[in-house]
């Protein structure tokens, strides 16, 4: 049930956050939406550092212990290091990438608030997902509230997407603090802290694969030098990522395996996720261009791109759901008397090994696309070939993630499985058609988002009513459902 509050969370979330994507999009020129996602890049590079804490502070408080304080002390802390690391970045590419300083300047405002999201998010993660889901709901209506004035009435452009996002980032963190009721008689553990860092290895992989996973669009951008084509790759990418909310399901894993649960737990929480996951996958490629359309006309030839990215986060949720069970049934860490070696031989060392592989050879091809390939081709071939990259090596990563799994853990999925495929195939076919008499070009914003909206709840309805009508886990789920909103109203 958590990972179903965490996921309900994460649809708002989408939604807020499309909206957010429309007012960007429809006031930033491709080139400034593409340097708005390389400046993300230099902040998560500035953030790395805080990875160090944040990975062992979710174990030990997934197992029990109280270092909430010691957290947030130390990656306050850690966060000074973050800003002179955020600074060195800026000051060598900004013009390398066609921009003045000034964006990169007011953006180090969150590199301190993303090191104490992090914390707060390592935190939430092993004592209760749902606190991070609560305050997401908070954060992102905070973010629309703020960016409305600030793009519309002032007339800013980056730096006003830039405070949005400060205030977004500032909420999310404080309502996470506040309800984490960190233990005001907890005393700052330095020692723990060095603890921590005494095994810096796995976190820092870990970390890092994360870092460079997302530092493709800093690749191509120094690749090319400039910010459009990123751009045009971003507006897809910033839709298809709306289907891996669908990963959210699966937060409850990996605290559950650190408490040793079942061995079906994993078949299980991949089959719900999926459940979710398909539909929205089948719905953005049968509307890629209408949902592009949305964004702005002149993102619609980056369609091919989007279907290519909605395949890809399916099989990056595979992957996510791999690393939380072959991570979270993992021991090596409680060895006391060889930890280090223990931990060295153990999936605590492959899997961020295995991912560090994949963003190093993903990161080599996107750079390589933008120094040789986007000179000459169109921005809708160029994010075509960004995307089916990304689709081709995360096949490749969840293959090899799939054999090391082999003999340690058992995939149990039911036969609903191929059910939910033809529901999403022919709720597909149904919102294309749909969606092509109903979405003329030339609509007015709100009218044309209404429409989309419209198209998208009747495919969902659609989706959904296939399946209770012929499955009966679906239904059960829908039963279960029903009781707990039953006894969320009567509570009430």
């Amino acid at each position: 049930m958590t990972g179903l509050i965490v996921f309900g969370s994460r649809i708002v979330s989408a939604a807020t956050g499309f909206v957010f994507l429309v007012m960007v999009a429809r006031w930033l020129a491709p080139a400034q939406l593409g340097l708005w996602e390389f400046i993300v890049d230099l902040i998560v590079f500035a953030s790395y550092p805080a990875g160090f804490l944040t990975y062992w502070a979710a174990r030990d408080v997934a197992r029990g212990k109280v270092v909430g304080k010691t957290t947030l002390v130390l990656n306050l802390l850690a966060s000074m290091l973050g800003v002179a690391i955020f600074l060195a970045f800026a000051l060598a590419t900004y013009s390398e990438v066609g921009s003045s300083v000034g964006p990169f300047i007011l953006a180090v405002i969150l590199v301190p608030l993303s090191y104490w999201n992090q914390a707060t998010s390592a935190l939430v993660g092993g004592y209760n997902p749902a606190i991070g889901a609560y305050s997401l709901l908070a954060s992102e209506p905070a973010k629309l509230i703020a960016a409305y004035p600030l793009l519309f009435v002032f007339k800013l452009r980056i730096e006003g997407v830039i405070i949005a996002i400060a205030v977004s980032y500032f909420v999310q963190a404080a309502v996470s603090t506040y309800q984490l009721r960190v233990v005001s008689s907890e005393r700052v553990d330095f020692a723990l802290g060095r603890k921590w860092l005494r095994d810096p290895y796995v976190p820092g992989l870990m970390t890092l694969t994360y870092v460079l996973g997302i530092a493709d669009t800093f690749a191509a951008s120094v690749g090319q030098r400039g910010t459009s084509l990123a751009g045009y790759y971003q507006a897809a990418f910033q839709v298809a990522a709306i289907v891996s909310y669908s990963t959210f399901l699966s937060v409850a894993l990996y605290p559950l395996l650190l408490r040793e649960r079942s061995e079906k737990l994993m078949g299980e929480v991949l089959e719900f996720s999926l459940l979710f996951a398909i539909p929205m996958a089948a719905g953005a490629i049968a509307l890629a261009p209408q949902i592009l359309y949305l964004l702005s006309p002149a993102y619609v030839v980056s369609s091919t791109a989007l279907e290519f990215l909605s395949l890809s986060s399916i099989v990056l949720l595979v992957s996510t759901v791999f690393d939380q069970t072959l991570t979270g049934r993992e021991r090596a860490d409680l060895d006391e008397r060889e930890r280090t070696r223990s931990i060295l031989r153990s999936d605590l060392m492959f899997v961020p090994l295995a991912n560090l592989t994949y963003s190093v050879v993903y990161i080599g091809v996107v750079f390589i696309l933008g120094r040789y390939v986007a000179g000459g081709a169109p921005a809708y071939q160029f994010a075509t070939y960004w995307a089916v990259t990304q689709l081709t090596l995360s096949c490749v990563l969840v293959a090899v993630k799939a054999r090391r799994l082999t003999g340690k853990a058992r995939l149990y999925l039911s036969r609903s499985l191929p059910l939910y495929v033809v529901s999403g195939i022919v709720m597909a076919i149904a919102v294309h058609y749909f969606g092509v008499a109903i979405l003329p070009a030339g609509l007015e914003t709100v009218s044309y988002g209404l429409r989309l909206a419209l198209t998208v709840v009747l495919g969902a309805v659609l989706y959904f009513g296939v399946l209770v009508a012929v499955d009966h886990r679906v239904r059960s789920y829908a039963g279960t459902l029903f009781e707990l909103v039953s006894s969320l109203t009567a509570g009430g």
